[in-house]
C-alpha cells in the first residue's frame, strides 16, 4: 500500500508503482488528500480483502493478506504512523517505510495523531539532506532521531545525501525495494542491505546518519 503525501495523488508517480510491481508486488494507492489521518489506509485494507475474495476481480485469491506491507512519503509518511499504530487494521501489516515523514509535533497540529510507541512491525525511516522544507520543516535530523528512538520494533534509520523532499518519492527505490523483498517475500539476499555483521547501507557514500535495531 502507498500512502500519497499532500497535493501529489498517486496517479503523478506511476512509476514508482511499476517498479514495485516489477518486483512482484501488488501495489495499491487511493487519492486521498488527507492520508495523514489514516481512514483511507483502513479502507484500503478493506478493499484489497474484498478483492481477494471476489470472484470476479482480477486479485481474487491472489493477494498474500498475511504480508501486507505500507509506505508513505510526506504526510502519507505521517499516514503510515498513523494507519500502524493506532487504527483499526494496524495489526495486519507486517512491514513499514515511512519516506520523509511529517514529524510528530506537526503531524499532531494536523490532527494526525500518530503513535510511535505503540508501533510492534519493522519500520524503515528515510529522508533527505537538502532544502529548508526538507530539513526544518517536515523532519529536522535531530526530530528524527528522536522519532525513531520512540519505536520500540525492529527499525532503521537513514538519510539520503543531496535529496530534496519531493525526491525521496523515488530516491530510496533500492532500499525500499529490498526492505519489502526481505519482510515480504522472505528474501535473504535482500535482507544483507540490513543486516549482518556490515549491513551494506552503512557502506553507501549516497547515505549517512544510519541507524539499526533489529530487535527481532
Amino acid at each position: 500500500m502507498v500512502l500519497n503525501g499532500t497535493g501529489v495523488l498517486p496517479k503523478k508517480y506511476k512509476a514508482l508503482f511499476k517498479h514495485l510491481a516489477s518486483w512482484g508486488f501488488i501495489v495499491v494507492g487511493n487519492d486521498d488528500g488527507s492520508t495523514g489521518f489514516g481512514k483511507s489506509a483502513d479502507e484500503t485494507i478493506d478493499y484489497i480483502k474484498k478483492a481477494n475474495e471476489d470472484k470476479d476481480s482480477i486479485f481474487y485469491g491472489k493477494i498474500d493478506i498475511d504480508n501486507i506491507g505500507i509506505t508513505g512519503h510526506s504526510q502519507g509518511g505521517a499516514g503510515v504512523f498513523t494507519a500502524i499504530s493506532v487504527m483499526e487494521h494496524k495489526d495486519e501489516y507486517k512491514t513499514a517505510v515511512a519516506l520523509s515523514p511529517t514529524h510528530e509535533e506537526t503531524a499532531l497540529a494536523f490532527g494526525w495523531n500518530y503513535d510511535l510507541t505503540k508501533i510492534n512491525i519493522p519500520t524503515l525511516i528515510i529522508a533527505g539532506t537538502v532544502g529548508e522544507f526538507e530539513t526544518e520543516m517536515v523532519i529536522p535530523f535531530e526530530k528524527m532521531v528522536d522519532m525513531y528512538n520512540k519505536i520500540p520494533s525492529s527499525k532503521v534509520m537513514m538519510r539520503r545525501i543531496g535529496a530534496e523532499h519531493g525526491q525521496m518519492l523515488y530516491k530510496a527505490d533500492g532500499y525500499v525495494t529490498a526492505w519489502f523483498m526481505w519482510h515480504l517475500q522472505g528474501d535473504e539476499e535482500a535482507s544483507k542491505a540490513f543486516t549482518k555483521e556490515e549491513p551494506e547501507i552503512l557502506a553507501n557514500s549516497l547515505y549517512q546518519d544510519q541507524k539499526i535495531d533489529l530487535n527481532d
